[in-house]
């Protein structure tokens, strides 16, 4: 737990975080940032123990810190310097040798594609070469792990574009495990394997992006010509409610026969069907869902007519469940929490 006061910044958050891209997710204030500086050891937590990479982050701090690397959200870079002698410098920090450090550089902003670029002064880059540079300084040193915080923010679509390309080349060109801490959705979405969303300091949920993404909407969208109101009427009577959205009409999917009460409705009512298609959920509703309280089936609740024809919403928010996970990993055991909430666990 993290707490400034009567706030909780984190509370009873403990989680497993696999390999490969991981995004943390949450509005501002969720506490995203708060969970990475932890983990760096630039934040000490107000209770709870933490093991990075195997090691307890408290007695083997410098050692821990040359295996990460960090590339902070804040603008925290020597406007004085090239990005060539910013470079040098920090892989001389983390302990490397000058010509170490300096084949390092050369080969780390090649791979930015950062040109003659690098050669010129800080203070005369533009906002996306900045960030650059501030990922540049996170991965000098080949760390096991980096995390990135806020990445994207500021930049152009441009530069956002291209900064996503090389996030999304980490895990290949240096086998680098990345941990993503965002707001922004589609950073998530284009990037990232897996995803975690905070919100009020705790965790809301963990799961594999291709999953959420691939998994079906429990509601079907329909476009009839014709008649709507004769369509709904129909509807009505297999004791079935469907919601205009604007666009189309949205009715709870039940199983594969919804289909067919669909389409008997339509002929009853003389109206054509033009479009009915179950879609799959987005990333963005998952969100909204989450963040707005609403229980996880991401769609339309299933909702069918009572006998009275009471059509009243009926839609039951999931009560909150407290976590009691005590391990963070990102490879076998990268970051090792006790929950004092809970039952403490021996280091392995």
């Amino acid at each position: 737990m993290k707490q400034y006061g009567a706030l909780k910044a984190l509370d009873n958050f403990s989680i497993e975080i696999p390999e490969g891209k991981v995004g943390i997710l949450g509005p501002n204030g969720a506490g995203k940032s708060t969970f990475v500086k932890i983990a760096l050891g630039l934040l000490t937590a107000t209770s709870g123990e933490i093991t990075v990479l195997g090691e307890r982050l408290t007695k083997n701090t410098v050692d821990i810190r040359r295996k990460i690397g960090y590339m902070p959200e804040h603008d925290c870079i020597p406007n004085e310097m090239t990005g060539v002698e910013f470079l040098i410098e920090m892989g001389m920090v983390s302990g490397m040798s000058l010509s170490g450090a300096t084949e390092r550089t050369h080969e780390i902003l090649g791979h930015l594609r950062m040109g003659e670029e690098k050669y010129r002064l800080i203070s005369e880059y533009s906002g996306g070469m900045r960030q650059k540079i501030k990922l540049a300084q996170g991965l000098i040193h080949a760390p096991e792990v980096v995390f990135l915080d806020e990445p994207t923010s500021g930049l152009d679509p441009n530069a956002r574009r291209e900064m996503l390309e090389t996030i999304n080349g980490l895990t290949d060109v240096s086998n680098t495990k990345v941990l993503l801490s965002t707001h922004i959705l589609q950073d998530v979405e284009m990037v990232c394997d897996s995803v975690i969303i905070v919100k009020d300091g705790k965790l809301q949920m963990q799961e594999d992006v291709k999953a959420i993404i691939s998994e079906k909407s429990n509601f079907v969208q329909i476009r009839v010509g014709g008649s709507t109101e004769n369509f709904v009427a129909e509807l009505k009577k297999k004791k079935i409610t469907a919601k205009d959205d604007g666009r189309a009409l949205i009715i709870p999917y039940k199983d594969n026969s919804t289909y067919d009460q669909i389409i008997d409705a339509a002929v009853k009512s003389n109206s054509p069907l033009y479009e009915m298609e179950r879609t799959s959920q987005s990333m963005d509703k998952v969100y909204q869902n989450i963040i707005e309280g609403k229980e996880k089936e991401y769609g339309i609740k299933e909702e069918f007519i009572e006998e009275d024809d009471n059509v009243e919403e009926k839609i039951s928010d999931e009560k909150e469940k407290s976590t009691n996970i005590t391990n963070i990993y990102i490879k076998d055991s990268v970051i090792n929490r006790s929950d004092f909430g809970g039952k403490k666990e021996d280091d392995e």
